[in-house]
Order: structure tokens, then C-alpha cells, then sequence
């Protein structure tokens, strides 16, 4: 398994994770240890969120009536990479006015 592969794998846990929060994340690249992401913000207010249980972070998290911020899943997201795969350094979220750039 190669290393986007496997990137892909741990990607497809929180993306179930964030759909049922009515959000979604997208991969859009891995280069020199830096994973490169797309997020749709949940439509889910943080109360409810079966994203935050799962993954046991409130980081960045001030109310719970707000969205999930974008922070906070990259960091997540970021934790668990880094855990399963040593070679991730970063996890960027990059917004859609700035995919062209890449």
C-alpha cells in the first residue's frame, strides 16, 4: 500500500464520521509529508455532533449550537495520521477559491 493509499484509508473513517454530520473532506493530495485536504463544514451543531464523540476532541469548540470548526477536524485528522503513518508531518485544509493554485 502506498502512501496516499493509506492516507485514504484513515480519511474514509472520518469521512463517514463528518457525512453524518452533514459535512464532508475530501483528499487532495500528499507531498513531502504534508496532507492536502478539502472540507465541507457540518450543517450539525456541535451538541450533536457524532463527529466530536468519535474522535473525543472540543478543540477550537466554543458553544455548542456552532458548526464544527475546520480547525479543529484538521487537527484530528492531523493526530491520527500521525499516529498510523510517520511520514505525515501536516494536514492543510485548503479552501475552494485556492484549488487552482495547487
Amino acid at each position: 500500500m502506498d502512501l496516499k493509499e493509506s492516507v485514504e484509508e484513515i480519511l474514509a473513517d472520518f469521512r463517514k464520521s463528518l457525512q453524518a454530520d452533514g459535512g464532508d473532506i475530501e483528499l487532495l493530495g500528499v507531498a513531502d509529508g504534508i496532507v492536502k485536504v478539502r472540507i465541507s463544514r457540518t450543517t450539525v451543531p456541535v451538541t450533536f455532533s457524532s463527529f466530536l464523540r468519535k474522535y473525543k476532541t472540543r478543540e477550537g469548540v466554543s458553544c455548542g449550537r456552532c458548526q464544527i470548526p475546520t480547525k479543529t477536524i484538521v487537527l484530528a485528522l492531523e493526530t491520527a495520521l500521525k499516529e498510523k503513518i510517520p511520514q505525515i508531518t501536516k494536514v492543510e485544509a485548503i479552501r475552494d477559491k485556492d484549488i487552482g493554485m495547487l
